[in-house]
């Protein structure tokens, strides 16, 4: 089937506004009938195509991959061990994976915070990736994230600067949310045309996209061409149905690891109910408009995917050109895992996007 492997749901912005009928789509419906939906009385065109279960399953690879992440991840037991424990088993996870020799890396310091240029040493063109890395906002590193850094500056054929923001919980919110800002201000003092750069990241990476575009928006700053966001985090209320629908299917953490993490990140303010809801904490709840088109990528299975999905209603009420697509039976952030088929679908279908608003640039 020419859908492949993967669940898509596609939000099409048509004619720019979003009914609350469309905003009460029940992704729950489609897993469960298989559906097309087009509300043509609303503004907001939503496709929503089904492979069936019982007769396309993700990949052998992938299958295999989701098991031993669900082997090695431990659900269930990140609040008990040490932080220093954590970053460190995370370390040896992942930093161990060769980078590739056909980029180079160069250390830079951006604005006061470590950061890398991951840069192809054939000619890219004008095209800039700012990355931001994911780890539940209190772990992940220049080193664990190098080696994916010099897959996307390949297949991109674009400049990768990653940093090393502040965690959590040494420095909670928002230590995290000033330091992309602040990076992002840099790249465009270097001097670096705005429309040549597309923001992304993974996990508590991607929340750091929203709010980096939103403060670069309330600073007057010129907004980058695009942003990607996989399996992003947006709502530290954790309201949304996926929380509790995906609690079994999901293989990394449960809502009792997610509500930890968000104590962490927030230190002492972290019971404040008020707080969950900041447009800074959680994008999710903030005004949208203005901002360049979105690509969001998620997992049917992960506790995450329905922000993902609201993400994408909202902002595309509120003028936005979004597109999503959640993948069917993997896991969070799967991209990273460069070996499984669909990641490399996933990762080829960003660069469909980021060659759409790069092209502008060098048209």
């Amino acid at each position: 089937m020419a859908a492949g492997l993967a669940d898509r749901i596609w939000f099409t912005r048509e004619w720019g506004h979003v009914s609350g009928q469309t905003r009460q789509v029940n992704v729950r419906h489609w897993q469960r009938f298989g559906t097309s939906f087009k509300d043509r009385r609303c503004k907001l065109s939503i496709i929503l195509t089904r492979t069936m279960e019982n007769v396309i399953m993700p990949s052998l690879r992938g299958r295999f991959v989701r098991w031993l992440v669900r082997r090695v991840a431990a659900k269930g037991t990140t609040y008990v061990k040490p932080v220093s424990q954590q970053r460190q088993e995370m370390e040896d996870a992942i930093a161990r994976i060769k980078v590739s020799k056909k980029v180079s890396v160069q250390p830079v310091v951006a604005a006061g915070i470590p950061g890398e240029w991951i840069i192809p040493k054939k000619n890219m063109g004008k095209r800039t990736l700012l990355y931001c890395h994911g780890g539940g906002y209190f772990k992940g590193s220049l080193a664990t994230h190098r080696a994916f850094m010099a897959h996307l500056a390949l297949l991109l054929e674009a400049q990768v600067f990653h940093f090393a923001y502040r965690l959590a919980p040494e420095h909670p919110f928002p230590a995290a949310v000033e330091d992309g800002l602040a990076v992002y201000r840099w790249l465009l003092s270097t001097p670096m045309d705005s429309k040549s750069i597309i923001i992304a990241g993974e996990s508590a990476g991607g929340n750091l996209v929203l709010t980096t575009l939103l403060g670069a928006r309330h600073a007057g700053l010129p907004l980058p061409a695009a942003a990607v966001c996989i399996s992003p985090h947006f709502d530290f209320s954790f309201s949304q149905p996926a929380i509790r629908d995906n609690a079994e299917s999901e293989v990394l953490y449960t809502l009792e690891e997610l509500k930890w993490m968000r104590g962490i990140y927030l230190g002492p303010k972290a019971d404040d109910e008020r707080l969950w809801r900041h447009d800074m904490v959680s994008p999710l709840f903030a005004d949208l408009s203005g901002l360049p088109p979105l690509l969001l990528h998620a997992d049917s299975t992960e506790m995450l995917r329905d922000d993902a999905v609201a993400m994408a209603s909202r902002a595309s009420a509120a003028g936005v050109v979004v597109e999503l697509k959640v993948w069917r039976g993997l896991f969070h952030a799967f991209h990273l895992f460069t070996m499984i088929p669909e990641a490399k679908r996933a990762l080829a279908e960003i660069r469909i996007f980021a060659e759409k608003y790069w092209r502008v640039l060098n048209s």
